[in-house]
């Protein structure tokens, strides 16, 4: 048996969101939402369930942007980037977006509500364990989207997470965190989707339909991030919050976030100027390669430069925000892909080294390889993402081991800007360096011929003016992989 619902409102401009609540009755297995407008407009479309639609709710059941404009609920399925599960008694809201109603536009939401009988929910399966033993550099991308996110689904060749674990497989890739757009039906059955080779990170892009977005790794299934924040200076929307707060969120989830492309040209980040004044409203990363090295790369690489420049603990990463195998852009799995020395292939483990910046970036699975490793005073020892600590004047020996990089050109970086670059005539080659801890930091590059020519790229190692922590022990440089 069903019953229909008829919702109607009124949307205009940009950057709002739009409320229509209704009554759910006991005993309803399934929710079928639709939603038409009565001129062009772009405006996508979501649910609460009767837990509320306020900021960070439990209650969200999934959202569309205007690539699709109906979807359905039920206890064992739904739509993809909708969650399935309990369907109970309660005032339900459909969320409405509005991406650009140049004009007052009628919205209208026709919601079917099926009565029948009652299945057991799907509810979300549990992480997967420890895939592999043992600290060694690891290999994986970090901005993955699947079916769930309705652009992807858009363009009929998105993957699925079992897809998406198969792919891994044949590039040589340990671990995928899957980061679809605002959503977290993709997280639902991640064991059951990575096999036991790969490691599936539950994931989300945080996707802020306005203000820029951030990738999210190592949640737990069923886990959500709001994304109905604004800048300082903006009102918050209705059920809208700070940048802060979503990461005070994030990290109390203890998840790894990092800034997605935050200078593509209309999916900005537009929350640095509050992390000037604010280190809590600083990600845990920037995201400074998304897909092919373009310019706007470049202008992401100078700003995190910047933000090490004035001592923030900011790191790199990169992903390569494939929507659809099939595409114009030159997106591809693993391009470029994220190396990052873990104790296990874990997500623990994993989000602990990516947050220390224990990581390189380098072009593709078997691209470019830079192992950074330092010597300071008193025996002190670390490598990428690790600390010396001294007098300003203290000696450090820092040296670089570049591996399939025979022909370009490594660049070592302080501070004080480039201080060595040396062309490579080897595939394997060691670079020394002799620097003081007064440099404040040292990280590495590898360009090819030509102005998009990165290859890879390390985070830095800091020099800290200042004692040495107590309790800190030289940090042997793991091996790399023979």
């Amino acid at each position: 048996m069903s019953a229909e619902i008829v919702l109607t409102d009124r949307v205009v401009a940009t950057a709002n969101y739009a409320y229509l609540p209704f009554d759910v009755p006991p005993g309803v297995t399934r929710l079928d939402v639709r939603l038409t407008t009565d001129r062009a407009a772009s405006v996508g479309v979501g649910l609460f369930d009767g837990r509320g639609c306020g900021y960070s709710s439990p209650g969200f059941r999934g959202i569309s942007g205007p690539e699709r404009s109906e979807f359905f609920v039920a206890l064992d399925s739904a739509t993809p980037g909708f969650t399935p599960g309990p369907i109970e008694p309660g005032t339900w809201t459909v969320i409405v977006p509005v991406f650009f109603a140049p004009l007052p536009t009628g919205v209208t939401v026709r919601v079917e509500s099926t009565t029948g009988t009652p299945v057991p929910p799907l509810l979300p399966q549990p992480l997967p364990g420890v895939v592999a033993q043992g600290p060694r550099w690891y290999r994986g991308d970090l901005h993955c989207h699947t079916e769930a996110s309705s652009d992807a689904w858009s363009t009929g060749t998105a993957l699925t997470p079992a897809g998406w674990a198969e792919i891994a497989r044949d590039l040589g890739l340990d671990f995928l965190a899957m980061t679809d757009h605002n959503v977290i039906s993709q997280n639902w059955s991640l064991v059951r989707d990575a096999g036991n080779d790969v490691l599936l990170l539950a994931g989300e892009e945080m996707t802020n339909y306005f203000h820029g977005h951030a990738t999210v790794s190592g949640l737990e299934p069923g886990q959500w991030l709001d994304f109905r924040q604004s800048p300082f200076g903006l009102d918050l929307p209705t059920g809208g919050a700070r940048i802060a707060d979503f990461l005070a969120t994030a990290r109390d989830f203890g998840a790894f976030v990092s800034a997605a492309h935050p200078f593509r040209l209309g999916l900005g980040w537009q929350f640095l100027a509050e992390e000037v004044v604010e280190p809590a409203a600083r990600p845990d990363g920037f995201e400074v390669w998304n897909g092919p090295w373009q310019a706007n790369e470049e202008v992401a690489l100078a700003a995190w430069d910047h933000q090490l420049r004035a001592g923030w603990e900011v790191v790199v990463n990169g992903g390569s925000d494939l929507h659809g195998v099939t595409n114009d852009g030159g997106n591809r799995a693993g391009l470029p892909t994220t190396v990052v020395y873990a104790d296990a292939l874990a997500r623990e483990p994993l989000v602990t080294a990516l947050r220390a910046g224990r990581s390189f970036i380098t072009r593709a699975p078997d691209g470019v390889e830079i192992y950074l490793t330092a010597t300071g005073p008193g025996g002190q020892a670390t490598y990428t993402g690790g600390r010396l600590h001294g007098a300003a004047e203290d000696a450090v020996s820092v040296s670089a081991l570049v591996r399939r990089g025979g022909g370009m050109r490594l660049r070592l970086l302080t501070a004080e800007g480039e201080v060595s670059a040396t062309e490579l005539d080897s595939d394997e080659q060691t670079v020394p360096l002799d620097t003081t801890i007064g440099a404040g930091f040292i990280r590495a590059e590898v360009r090819g011929r030509g102005f998009f020519a990165m290859e890879a790229l390390t985070n830095p190692i800091r020099l800290v003016v200042g004692e040495r922590p107590g309790a800190a022990r030289p940090e042997i440089a793991p091996p790399p992989p023979s």
